[in-house]
């Protein structure tokens, strides 16, 4: 690859500005592959970050972290990728070394968001060698470089399902019917539980019934009474909560049954309080937990799930913009406008 060249990065550089920046393109440094992008995903924290930043994207930041693309440099010692290859990646892979990882928590890993690689919106990519050697994975060829880009959104929720640890047959109501709403479910229907999609996108809720869910109109008690209906007046044997709402997170054990599950998906503010009643929570013996990123398994999980064409995920992708109109993607989005934007470079 010629030193000279450059290409386009996408730079957040304040809440609502998106500044498209000429750099160098990357060399690559021992262990270290550097991927032409071919296909970026919009993404819910990437949204957030667009609307009011993210404590852990200072900004200005390169933008943007599930891709897609071919190899367009490989860095001394790596064997087992070579240029031209088609390949996924994610943004993080843990340490190996740290108290968490030892414990076998290593999507907590100490030093996972420290390194985490960000910069997916632009011509090139420098993939660490971190992540080289644990969650980076050759392209099928009849696997697009879309569908091939839902390896980092999918990973969460294999790790999300994982930790809620629902049984096949059971019943799990999902609030947000954005796009990893319909992750979530359509996840969940694949390995035999009962997904009830609670959300109030009319046009986001058709293409989930499209796809075999069973959807519910979010209202003021945000699907309450639907469930209890669908659930012989028990109420869902789990819950996930896919807003990072904080009246969301307040509301959603009222969606389950005693001895339920309650799963908080989406992240809240770094300042955000949410309170709960302890009777409830108390004497139904409401569990809550809260899942966080994902880690190697749960990539080959998604890897392996992609690879099979398990789940039908292009169907989740709205609308396709070139890299140089990543700011109108960003735009529209935050209208409320679509759900997981394609960005091809």
């Amino acid at each position: 690859m010629n030193e000279s060249q450059r290409g386009r990065v996408a730079t957040l550089v304040a809440p609502g500005q998106i500044e498209m920046r000429d750099e160098p393109v990357p060399q690559p440094k021992p262990g270290e592959i550097v991927v032409r992008v071919r296909a970026a995903l919009t993404d819910g924290t990437d949204l957030k970050a667009y609307r009011r930043g993210h404590p852990k994207m200072p900004m200005p930041t390169r933008f943007g972290h599930e891709f897609s693309g071919d190899v367009a440099a490989v860095g001394e010692g790596v064997s087992g990728f070579r240029v031209g290859q088609a390949v996924m990646c994610v943004h993080t892979a843990p340490c190996g070394e740290c108290f968490w990882c030892a414990a076998g928590q290593e999507e907590l890993c100490e030093r996972l968001l420290p390194r985490m690689l960000l910069g997916a919106y632009a011509d090139f990519i420098t993939v660490p060698a971190h992540v080289v050697a644990q969650n980076c994975f050759k392209k099928p060829e009849d696997v697009s470089y879309g569908e091939s880009a839902f390896l980092e959104p999918l990973a969460c929720v294999v790790h999300s399902l994982a930790f809620l640890g629902a049984s096949a047959g059971a019943t799990v109501a999902i609030v947000g019917n954005g796009g990893f709403g319909i992750l979530h479910g359509l996840l969940l229907e694949h390995e035999g539980a009962r997904a009830l999609l609670i959300g109030r996108n009319p046009e986001r809720a058709e293409l989930a019934r499209s796809l075999g869910l069973t959807t519910i109109a979010s209202d003021e008690s945000y699907g309450k009474n639907a469930v209890l209906a669908a659930t012989g007046g028990r109420g869902a044997d789990a819950a996930i909560d896919c807003t990072g709402d904080p009246v969301v997170w307040e509301a959603a054990p009222e969606l389950v049954r005693r001895g339920g599950t309650v799963s908080f998906f989406g992240g809240l503010p770094e300042s955000a309080r949410v309170s709960f009643s302890a009777e409830r929570v108390h004497y139904d013996e409401i569990r809550l937990i809260s899942p966080f990123h994902f880690t190697p398994a749960d990539v080959r999980r998604a890897y392996e799930l992609i690879v099979a064409h398990a789940l039908p995920l292009s169907s989740l992708l709205s609308d396709s913009y070139r890299l140089d109109d990543v700011a109108l993607a960003f735009a529209r989005l935050d209208r409320g406008e679509g759900m997981k934007a394609l960005i091809e470079p």
